[in-house]
């Protein structure tokens, strides 16, 4: 009843325009603080408070490289890089070292993005506590409108980074894609753009041509302000209109236009093929055009489609799982094409040679669903999992993020996607779930197919002893399926409890304290088991789990190392107790739990969560995954198939070459270290992985159990119910520290391999053992990478434009004993590597010998400082800490006495500990290069 009111409402107040395309009925959250200014920008403000005193700036643009000329080709993207290099009130990186003062990082906080048809710049998790700094943001946008500097040097040293962005991206995929579009886009402009561009026009286009199109196009009125954070809309409204509202419109601007991509009566076929690939994938696409109005009956069908689409894929999850078939997978998806078209898409992932086969039982399924229909069982399976996300949401709506809210507002700009409050969507949702019926989902599921717009492409690797079917084949197929009268779906639910065993409550034996949190409470069970139980109300109704036992793969002998490597997966794709997987599956609709075991290196264990209702729920899958998994032949075979496909061409596969070789360096060779191959995959036994994992995950006496969120005391008698009935022997175990580690000295590695795209990948590790851990030691580890990724970001890829970017990270760490560790890696031009090289080692002795930038480490203390009063807010963060002191036996750092560490160390304590750490370190170097031999490093 509700909601025909509701729609009533929303149809009285008729269309609303707020895209050049689209239109929308349904009006916008009544919340969000929006207006259009005399210019023709809008703006879209929203408060909200997750996370808390932040907020994110967006600048979003109905522009983007489907726009560009001919000889434009790839400068919408190279103009978003410009706008990070010079602006009319920040000159030069005067935009990333202001934001870096208060936190927020390039890369992280501050990026962008360019589309077909749109380009979005943010800068996001700012402290909303400066006011100088909400308006300085605000001259940020107001700069990226229209006042970019574009100076010719600047200009000039983007061009090797964009190159080498393109280096970077240029894989397998992105070269089949390379293939595909022409087809995919119909011969339309949007198959001639790929962003990225033209690398030839990229080193040598004019710079008049890229101020053309930042003049033609970046305009006032192809523009949106979104804000949405811990601010007052109104006030935040004001300043919005103050800046923004300066920037003048150009007479005559040029109007903004939108492709279309041409019909296609008959079925198009393309087969892509690349020696780096390293999957094979048959998609079967029906082009269709969105709808340009979006209203209540547009958002219902949405609904219905995505329920048909998650019964059609619950469906070949089963098929797979519970038959030999030649499939890896399949599955349907409904997925946005272009801004005025999308796809409705059948994926197949066939095991190698058998391409035709799989596609054949991929479309058979897909047949028999249009022929027969869904049923009413597995609609409301899939309805009952709709209503619980959304009621989840709902309860957790104070923890939906700047970003969530900012992408959907971002859409109702460019798309008119509608945005309402989430109780008003959710109430929308419920009502339609409760009159939608299984003939209207097999109608529109029916509807999802065309006659025409047919794309049908495959990809994968270009080898000589691999045959593709023919177009032929796959049509032939087609028709010889539909024409069969196929038999409707039938399935059996096991109708049974989880758990059949008559459990009791067993008594509590000990009582311990979580020393620093008071409010965390540890209790020893009658079996050993320990439960430490930690109630926050840092989230409506979340309760998240983990669980570890000391042991791991360390205890296990070198012959079990292989099998061990698939006992967890395997119990997890077997199902448990009384279920097979897909059973489980149905067994647990309607409910939000997930347990999931592991076997590391040095601890088994769990990882999950549930809401209040089910914690229950979650107890017993943990309780089965001690008493009763189960282990199933065919679950042991898809692990095998899928690794077999997944070697198939892995000689082509540089970068396994590349991080095969460094974890082999990394760990001297260790004998302990188990790369897979295609020669040991059959090391992978079935009765051993089994073995393993009920050898690993059987004595609770052995295990710790943490839960952490929206859980009490009073829990503890269904917790002990569950967890103190499984067995324990009253033994605790050690893990085996078996000191792997680099070599002693330095140890190279250089790799010549055939490639596609030239390029150098480099990887330099430093590690030394002979180190002191303490709190203030390993927040001074963290420092020096972000100090480093500075230097290297300066150095290497603005100066030199050598690299897209440098990958920095170091460590301490004190599990199982201490080590300071340090990583750089990153990908380059084949004719600067030696120098790119020489660059990493010099700033490495720098860092050591010369002075370290006040200003970069003030601005990595208020980034820590920043951080963590945001973690602090997240039940994770503290389910992290209290099982890294239960590991380690550390004393717990309060966030005060943390942020006092942070603010006092200095530039002299940061040279002294990268003294300490740096010089004695142990080193290793790979270096991977293109063997045509372009490379200066020999």
């Amino acid at each position: 009843m509700k909601a025909k009111i509701f729609l009533a409402h929303f149809l009285i107040l008729g269309l609303s325009q707020v895209s050049a395309q689209f239109k929308t009925t349904i009006p916008l959250r009544k919340d969000v603080v929006h207006g259009t200014l005399n210019n023709g920008m809008q703006y879209f403000i929203l408060h909200n408070e997750w996370p808390k005193e932040r907020a994110d700036f967006y600048f979003v643009q109905n522009v983007g490289a489907i726009l560009e000329d001919d000889n434009q080709n790839g400068l919408a993207h190279f103009l978003e890089h410009m706008a990070f290099n010079g602006t009319e009130h920040f000159k030069g990186k005067g935009i990333i070292n202001m934001l870096a003062k208060h936190g927020v990082t390039f890369g992280r906080d501050i990026n962008a993005y360019t589309a077909h048809d749109e380009t979005v710049y943010n800068i996001s998790n700012v402290p909303v506590k400066n006011p100088v700094l909400l308006d300085s943001c605000l001259y940020v946008l107001h700069d990226w409108s229209g006042f970019l500097s574009l100076k010719d040097a600047e200009i000039d040293a983007e061009r090797g980074v964009i190159h080498e962005e393109w280096r970077t991206r240029r894989n397998a995929d992105l070269r089949i894609g390379s293939q595909l579009e022409p087809v995919l886009y119909n011969g339309s402009k949007y198959g001639k753009r790929d962003v990225l561009g033209d690398m030839d026009l990229i080193d040598h286009f004019k710079y008049k041509q890229l101020r053309d199109y930042y003049k033609k196009w970046y305009l006032p009125n192809h523009q949106a302000v979104v804000i949405v954070g811990d601010i007052d809309p109104a006030k935040i409204e004001q300043q919005v209109k103050k800046i923004m509202g300066s920037i003048p419109m150009p007479s005559n601007p040029a109007e903004r236009t939108y492709e279309s991509i041409p019909d296609n009566d008959k079925l198009l076929y393309k087969l892509a093929v690349d020696k780096e690939a390293q999957k094979t994938s048959i998609t079967f696409n029906f082009k269709k055009n969105k709808p340009l109005v979006q209203d209540f009956t547009e958002f219902e069908n949405s609904i219905a489609e995505q329920l048909a689409l998650q019964i059609m894929n619950n469906r070949f999850r089963e098929y797979i799982v519970n038959n030999e078939t030649a499939l890896l997978s399949a599955g349907v998806s409904h997925s946005s094409l272009t801004r005025l078209s999308s796809l409705f898409t059948l994926t197949v992932n066939p095991k190698n040679g058998r391409l035709l086969e799989a596609f054949q039982q991929a479309y058979t399924e897909y047949e028999r669903a249009i022929q027969n229909g869904f049923t009413k069982e597995e609609l409301d399976r899939v309805k009952e999992n709709m209503r619980t996300g959304y009621q989840n949401q709902l309860k957790n709506k104070d923890k939906i993020s700047n970003e969530s809210w900012a992408s959907q507002l971002q859409n109702y700009f460019l798309e008119a996607s509608p945005v309402m409050s989430l109780e008003e969507e959710v109430e929308f949702v419920k009502s339609t779930l409760d009159k939608l019926d299984i003939n209207q989902v097999n109608k529109l599921f029916r509807a999802l197919p065309t006659e025409k717009n047919q794309i049908l492409t495959v990809s994968g690797p270009e080898k000589e002893n691999v045959t593709y079917p023919a177009e032929t084949d796959y049509t032939t197929a087609i028709k010889k399926i539909k024409e069969q009268k196929l038999e409707p779906y039938t399935e059996t639910i096991a109708n049974t409890d989880l758990v059949t065993d008559k459990l009791t409550a067993k008594p509590v034996s000990k009582k311990f304290e979580i020393k620093g949190i008071a409010a965390a409470k540890g209790y020893v069970l009658a079996n050993g088991a320990k439960v430490i139980i930690y109630p926050t109300t840092l989230a409506q109704d979340q309760i998240l789990f983990s669980a570890f036992s000391p042991g791991g793969l360390s205890v296990l002998p070198e012959k079990d190392l292989a099998s061990s490597q698939i006992a967890a997966v395997l119990a997890k794709n077997s199902g448990l107790g009384d279920f097979k997987v897909t059973d489980l599956q149905k067994q647990l609709s309607g409910k939000t739990v997930k347990v999931s075991p592991f076997i590391g290196e040095h601890y088994e264990g769990f990882s999950g969560s549930s809401v209040k209702k089910d914690l229950e729920t979650l107890l017993e899958l943990t309780y089965l995954y001690f008493k009763n998994p189960r282990f199933e032949t065919q679950a042991y075979k898809r692990i095998i198939d899928y690794y077999n496909n997944a070697l198939e061409n892995v000689n082509e596969n540089n970068s396994k070459i590349f991080g095969d070789t460094i974890a082999l360096l990394d760990t001297n060779h260790n004998k302990r270290t188990f790369l897979l191959s295609k020669e040991n995959l059959n090391q992978l036994k079935f009765d051993d992985a089994s073995r393993i994992y009920k050898e690993r995950i059987s004595n609770a006496s052995d295990f710790t159990f943490v839960f952490v969120g929206n859980i009490a005391e009073s829990d503890l008698e269904t917790i002990n119910k569950y967890l103190g009935n499984i067995s324990g022997n009253q033994t605790q175990e050690k893990f085996t520290d078996h000191k792997i580690g680099m070599g002693k000295g330095f140890a190279k590695e250089k790799l010549a391999r055939e490639m596609s795209v030239p390029k150098t990948s480099i990887y330099v590790h430093l590690e030394n053992r002979n180190v002191i851990f303490s709190e203030k030691n390993q927040i001074m580890a963290y420092m020096l990478s972000q100090l480093l990724d500075k230097r290297y970001l300066d150095k290497i890829r603005e100066d030199e434009g050598g690299s897209y970017g440098v990958q920095t990270e170091s460590s301490l760490s004190k599990n199982p004993s201490s080590v300071f560790s340090l990583r750089v890696s990153f990908d380059c031009n084949p004719e600067k590597d030696a120098k790119l090289l020489q660059i990493v080692y010099d700033e490495l002795d720098t860092i050591v010998r010369s002075d370290v930038s006040e200003k970069d480490l003030s601005d990595i203390k208020e980034d820590l400082i920043k951080s963590n009063q945001q973690n602090i807010k997240a039940n994770s963060y503290w389910m992290n800490i209290i099982v890294d002191q239960l590991k380690t036996g550390d004393k717990f750092v309060s966030s005060a006495e943390y942020e006092k560490l942070i603010k006092s160390i200095s530039v002299k304590d940061i040279k002294k500990y990268a003294g300490e750490v740096l010089p004695k370190a142990d080193k290793v170097q790979v270096v991977m290069q293109p063997k045509t031999n372009e490379s200066a490093l020999k």
